[in-house]
């Protein structure tokens, strides 16, 4: 049990520093995570009205969306309150959780192994220095829960034996994952297939827990996420993630992304290095396959239009595992202790740089140190968006620091009935961005000044100044209502729309 005990100790090491990180972190949520954090907050306000209002609001959440992740920090709030960095912890819990089952994977994976325990244990510990596992685990996005439930479900899947406990938790697996992300199948279809026979008995069982439990939402979303989906994957909105050029490009960008972002060179380096002196010439175990099949949907990611590279996070530990069971291949114990102390040393360097030292701009993706910089004043902003009793703000930016997300979910957080939109995903026409304001009953425009140019994404931001060109000319009927400084040399204004514009 001696390397058990080391892995436990390593991995705990590693959730002390991101618990750390947490506590010293002030910067605010971007798009997509400050979205998740809306919802949760008004998940909680919903349910201190009751169960009626709360299955109300879980049911129209999101649309495009699964709801899993803004569920589970309920418990956190109940305790702390409704705050940003308080949901934050829920996914830290969730990088535990995935350590722990990627533990449980690798015992059901190679259960006849003699040193299946120390395959267990290093896959586990390699998990938890992960660049893309850790640093999704410091911002509040599905992806640490969504790694958890994939992990746990490949265990229930390689260790599947008779009787309807094993269908029913498989069931649970599959609903709570689909809850978490409509692409949740993708990543076991690898597995299911090489353990289509043992699991045919379950399939029963598992469908009738599944099925009631995913429809509490997709039975009022289906459509809509499914649309997104496929949009996400193929169309409009995956062709704003994608590389350049044909698929030989993408296929090379994705590799950089992969493994030099995601895994980061150092881990990349001594994985391949350990690998290839355990290679031997041989087939592979069935532990082994089922790994790559768990891994399979790297190529399809790879190769795919969306290059976004968090898709990439519940396939890592696959990985983890075969870099583990490489390195438990040598005869030698000094080799293997060697090859363990190689591929957690470079985790563990690349760890406490990407934690500790290196500034957010320049670390690995949602890696680096904590900032105390809070950003331009949120709070302020949604003060006096919110007077008058306001019921829907637009605002005309998009900028990482302050965008209509995480507006909303600052004002969701107090427990407002006001919501900020934005001028319309990437929006190109000034004309479909007055269409907009009408369509979502906006009675506030806000207009950010200061903001240089370097700092703003063109792309995100083409119609701001048609719209407040409109506001300033009389063609958007107007009153300007407040103005409030945001941050040094940095000015919102705040307009009240006239009805019937």
């Amino acid at each position: 049990m001696r390397p058990v005990k080391a892995a436990a100790a390593f991995i705990a090491a590693t959730l002390v520093a991101g618990a750390w990180h947490i506590t010293r972190n002030a910067v605010p949520p971007s798009f997509d995570d400050a979205w998740y954090l809306e919802i949760s907050f008004r998940f909680f306000h919903a349910l201190k009205l009751g169960l009626p209002a709360f299955a109300e609001e879980y049911a129209a959440a999101f649309r495009i969306k699964a709801p899993l992740v803004s569920l589970l920090p309920q418990p956190l709030y109940a305790l702390f309150g409704p705050d940003e960095r308080v949901a934050v912890w829920a996914n830290l819990a969730a990088l535990g959780a995935a350590c722990t089952a990627v533990f449980a994977a690798g015992r059901a994976l190679w259960p006849a192994h003699p040193r299946r325990d120390a395959i267990a244990a290093l896959a586990a510990a390699l998990a938890a220095v992960v660049p893309l596992l850790y640093g999704l685990s410091r911002v509040f996005f599905v992806e640490p829960v969504l790694t958890a439930l994939v992990a746990a479900s490949v265990w229930k899947i390689a260790s599947a034996r008779t009787g309807r406990r094993e269908g029913a938790a498989l069931g649970a697996l599959l609903g709570l994952g689909l809850l978490a992300k409509v692409l949740f199948p993708l990543y076991l279809l690898g597995p299911v297939w090489l353990r289509r026979e043992r699991l045919l008995p379950h399939a029963k069982t598992a469908l009738l827990v599944a099925a009631p439990l995913a429809a509490t939402w997709y039975a009022f979303n289906f459509p809509y996420v499914l649309g997104f989906a496929w949009s996400a994957g193929f169309g409009r909105i995956a062709s704003d993630y994608s590389a350049a050029g044909g698929a030989s490009s993408r296929l090379y960008g994705y590799a950089l992304m992969l493994f030099g972002g995601a895994l980061s060179w150092p881990l990349t380096a001594a994985g391949a290095l350990v690998a290839a002196c355990a290679a031997r010439g041989g087939r592979l175990d069935d532990g082994s396959r089922l790994a790559l099949a768990w891994a399979a949907p790297l190529a399809v990611f790879a190769l795919g239009v969306n290059q976004e590279i968090r898709f990439a996070a519940p396939a890592l530990p696959a990985l983890c595992l075969l870099a583990a069971r490489a390195a438990m291949s040598f005869q030698s114990e000094r080799a293997r202790g060697a090859a363990a102390a190689l591929m957690l040393g470079a985790g563990a360097a690349v760890f406490t740089r990407q934690t500790f030292v290196v500034s957010a701009p320049d670390a690995l993706p949602w890696c680096g140190a904590p900032s105390a910089d809070a950003g331009w004043d949120r709070g302020a902003l949604v003060t006096a968006a919110a007077e008058g009793g306001a019921g829907v703000a637009a605002i005309a930016l998009e900028h990482p620091r302050l965008n209509a997300n995480n507006l909303s979910s600052l004002a969701a957080a107090r427990g407002l009935d006001l919501r900020f939109v934005s001028l319309g995903y990437a929006q190109s026409s000034t004309e479909a961005a007055l269409i907009r304001l009408k369509d979502k009953n906006a009675d506030r425009v806000i207009v950010v000044s200061g903001v240089s140019k370097e700092d703003l994404s063109d792309f995100l931001n083409r119609a701001n100044a048609g719209v407040a060109a409109a506001l300033a000319s009389g063609r958007l009927p107007s009153r300007l209502r407040s103005r409030v400084q945001l941050g040094a040399g940095v000015t919102a204004a705040v307009y009240d729309l006239r009805r019937g514009m």
